[in-house]
């Protein structure tokens, strides 16, 4: 069992299903949360989560010193772009955001192109940072899709790979029954 710490910003329930399917035991990262769990924890991973992240200046001292003990992190959309600013890559709002389930992106290395799910207006510049690689761009306007560093294990991804962009969000709704009947 991997033992992950949890920073949610606004975890969509796909994620924890992915991490629970791969081997993952969850710790959330909360307000009441005690220290020692730092000695238990393989992993992090920086949640997606609405909005601009210059709002969740709260996490930024955290992250900063997860990133310095070397924990593993693994983070998605504005984990990503927390990420990128912590490590002082450049920000920018889009004119239009990136929204939907058919955001093709490409990976530059071996040009393979993927599909993935996109819900942002905000993005990092490439700014050709000598420790981390940029593995994935966009192909509808060429912004960064990825950061993954060379000197520590950090990897980050700016769209949603849990591939529940939506359609879980209402599962509860087939709750209704069993709520009646209780």
């Amino acid at each position: 069992m991997i033992n992950i710490l949890l920073i949610n910003l606004g975890c969509k329930l796909g994620i924890f299903k992915l991490l629970i399917k791969n081997n993952c035991f969850i710790h959330e990262l909360k307000k009441q949360t005690n220290v020692k769990i730092l000695k238990k924890i393989d992993g992090v991973f920086i949640s997606n989560g609405p909005g601009n992240p210059f709002k969740y200046l709260k996490f930024y001292y955290i992250i900063l010193f997860l990133m310095y003990i070397k924990i593993p992190t693994i983070s998605v959309c504005l984990g990503h772009q927390i990420l990128g600013i912590i490590n002082n890559f450049s920000f920018f709002k889009l004119k239009n955001g990136h929204h939907g389930v058919n955001h093709p992106i490409c990976n530059k290395y071996n040009k393979k192109i993927f599909i993935s799910s996109q819900n942002h207006n905000f993005n990092l510049k490439n700014n050709k940072k000598k420790n981390f690689n940029n593995s994935y761009y966009s192909l509808f306007d060429n912004t960064i899709q990825s950061i993954n560093s060379i000197s520590q294990p950090l990897y980050s991804f700016q769209g949603h790979p849990e591939g529940c962009a939506g359609p879980n969000d209402l599962i509860s709704f087939f709750n209704f029954y069993n709520k009646i009947y209780e």
